[in-house]
């Protein structure tokens, strides 16, 4: 299998494989709703992690993404963007970009790092 990221000493020997199956988690969405992975068993998820909110690059792609949905939607995969911060800190981002994918808010960072 093909390594997707670069392993190195500061990186927790984390990789991810191709093919390989992705581990369950949940999280909150912006909406305060539970969101966890084993519960879309068998449809493409696409999920898009980004470092924070409201930084210039992370609100400019996340834009893109939303500029571009319908050629999103046109994959018939779920698109779910991962990032740390809180629910309400998500909403708040969510509503002010306008953005239509469900944002998962990681406020440990027990999935994002």
């Amino acid at each position: 299998m093909k390594n997707l990221l670069y392993e190195n000493e500061t990186e927790k020997n984390f990789s991810v494989q191709i093919g390989s199956k992705a581990p369950d988690f949940e999280l909150k969405t912006s909406k305060g709703n539970t969101w966890r992975l084993s519960d879309h068993l068998g449809k493409i998820i696409a999920l898009l992690f980004y470092p924070k909110n409201e930084t210039l690059i992370c609100t400019k792609q996340m834009c893109s993404v939303r500029d571009n949905w319908n050629d999103y939607l046109e994959t018939k995969a779920t698109i779910v963007g991962v990032s740390p911060g809180t629910v309400e800190e998500h909403s708040e981002f969510s509503g002010k970009h306008r953005l239509p994918l469900i944002l998962l808010a990681d406020d440990d960072r027990s999935i994002t790092e």
